[in-house]
C-alpha cells in the first residue's frame, strides 16, 4: 500500500513535475494556495486529492475561515497512519512555517521537508532593519510587517525541517548555512526539469532576415524591490528588428508598453505541451530582468524554470550576466547568448554574431542532461531515506 505525502504550496510548473515524479510511489495530497498557474493541470493528475485553500482574497471573515480550514484539512491528512512526509513548497512561509511547527509537535513521526522556490539571502533577524528604495516616490520605507513575518517563518521552515529540497544549484545553501542551523540537514537539488514527452524538434530558422522573434514565458514584475522585467523590455522594444512575444499570467505589467507594435502579448497557456509547441516557432527564449539591488546573491543563484521550458521547445536562450550560475551553464554548454543588461539596446548585434545552427545543435544535445527521468530514482531515494 502506498504511503501518503502531504504538499502545501503554490501550484506552479516545478510542483507539477515534482508531483508527476511522486505519483507512482506515493498517494499525494495537495493543499493549494492558489487557483492560478498550473492548478488545473495538477488537478488532472490528483483528482479529488487537491484542495483549494484561498487565504488571500475575500472578506476578513472568509480569510479566517479558509485559514482554519487549511489547518483542519492538513491535520486530517496528517492523522492518517499512512502519511509519511510533509512538503512545505514555495515561498508561503507563514502558513507553511506554522504548519511545520504544529506537525513537529503533534505528529513528530512525519518527515518534514522544506522546498522553497527561491532562496532569500536576506535573513531573519539580521535584515529586519533593512530599508529598500522606492524609486518613483523617492522614499525609504521599512520592510512591511508581512515581510518581517515571512523572513521569520522562512527561518522556522528551514530550521524545523528534517530535509531540504531546492531547484537551483549544489552550493545554493552555502550562505544560509552560516546564519541558519541547517548544516547537517540532507539537501537535494531538484533541477532536472525537462519532460521527455514534451520535447520538440526545433526547425532551423533563417536569422539572416531583418526580424528576430523572441519569446518570454512566466511571471513578471515592475517592482523596484524584486526582479524587474518591465525596464528591460522597455529598452528591448526600442530595437525595431525585434518582436517580443509574451506568455504570462501577469502580462498586465507591460500594459504601458503596448503601444509598441513589436510587442505581442499572447493568451496565457496552462497546458504545458501546448505551450511548448506554441513557443517553438520563435527564434530565442529570453530570461532578462534587473535583479533587486538588495538581493544580488539571489539573482546570482537563481534557476528559472523558463530556461528548461525553452530547452524543451528546442530554443536557444538569451540571458543576462546578472544571473551568474545559469549564465555559466548556458555559456559552458553553448546553447545560448549571454548579454550584459547595459547592452540590451544592442541585442540584435549579439544575435547576429552567433552561429544559430550550432546553437540549435547544442540545445538538442545538452537538454538530454536535464530530463527528469534521469533524476527520478534519486528523488524517491532521498524522500524514502530516514532523516
Amino acid at each position: 500500500m502506498k504511503k501518503n505525502i502531504l504538499i502545501c504550496g503554490y501550484p506552479n510548473t516545478v510542483l507539477r513535475i515534482f508531483i508527476e515524479v511522486l505519483k507512482d510511489y506515493y498517494t499525494v495530497y495537495f493543499l493549494s494556495y492558489s487557483k492560478k498557474a498550473q492548478y488545473i493541470e495538477i488537478k488532472k493528475i490528483l483528482g479529488d486529492k487537491i484542495f483549494l485553500i484561498d487565504t488571500e482574497s475575500g472578506t476578513p471573515l472568509k480569510k479566517m475561515y479558509n485559514f482554519l480550514r487549511f489547518f483542519c484539512l492538513a491535520f486530517r491528512i496528517a492523522s492518517d497512519k499512512r502519511t509519511q512526509s510533509f512538503v512545505a513548497y514555495h515561498n508561503h512561509f507563514i502558513k507553511n512555517g506554522l504548519l511545520m511547527v504544529l506537525l513537529k509537535i503533534c505528529f513528530p513521526h512525519i518527515t518534514r521537508i522544506h522546498f522553497p522556490y527561491d532562496i532569500h539571502v536576506y535573513q531573519f533577524p539580521k535584515e529586519l532593519k533593512y530599508h529598500y528604495y522606492i524609486e518613483k516616490e523617492k522614499l525609504r520605507i521599512k520592510v512591511k510587517l508581512h515581510g518581517w513575518l515571512s523572513l521569520f517563518f522562512d527561518k522556522i521552515c528551514f530550521e524545523n525541517a528534517h530535509k531540504i529540497i531546492t531547484k537551483g544549484f549544489e552550493n545554493e545553501l552555502g550562505y544560509l548555512k552560516t546564519v541558519y542551523k541547517i548544516q547537517e540537514k540532507p539537501h537535494f537539488v531538484f533541477n532536472y526539469l525537462i519532460e521527455k514527452k514534451d520535447l520538440v524538434e526545433k526547425k532551423i530558422n533563417n536569422l539572416k532576415g531583418d526580424i528576430t522573434h523572441l519569446v518570454f514565458i512566466g511571471g513578471m514584475s515592475n517592482a523596484p524591490s524584486g526582479d524587474n522585467n518591465y525596464k528591460v523590455f522597455a529598452e528591448l522594444l526600442k530595437e525595431k528588428n525585434i518582436v517580443l512575444h509574451v506568455y504570462s499570467h501577469s502580462s498586465e505589467v507591460l500594459q504601458p508598453l503596448t503601444y509598441h507594435k513589436n510587442l505581442q502579448i499572447h493568451k496565457y497557456i496552462t497546458n504545458h505541451k501546448e505551450l511548448i509547441n506554441d513557443i517553438s516557432q520563435y527564434d530565442f527564449g529570453i530570461s532578462l530582468s534587473i535583479p533587486p539591488h538588495h538581493d544580488y546573491l539571489q539573482a546570482k543563484m537563481a534557476s528559472g524554470v523558463k530556461i528548461y521550458d525553452y530547452l524543451t521547445a528546442g530554443l536557444p536562450i538569451i540571458i543576462d550576466t546578472e544571473h551568474v550560475e545559469m549564465a555559466n551553464i548556458i555559456t559552458t554548454n553553448n546553447f545560448g547568448v549571454v548579454i550584459p543588461l547595459n547592452k540590451i539596446g544592442n541585442i540584435k548585434t549579439y544575435i547576429n554574431k552567433c552561429d544559430y545552427e550550432l546553437l540549435l545543435m547544442s540545445v538538442k544535445k545538452n537538454r538530454e542532461k536535464f530530463i527528469i527521468e534521469n533524476q527520478k530514482a534519486n528523488v524517491i531515494r532521498f524522500l524514502q531515506q530516514e532523516p
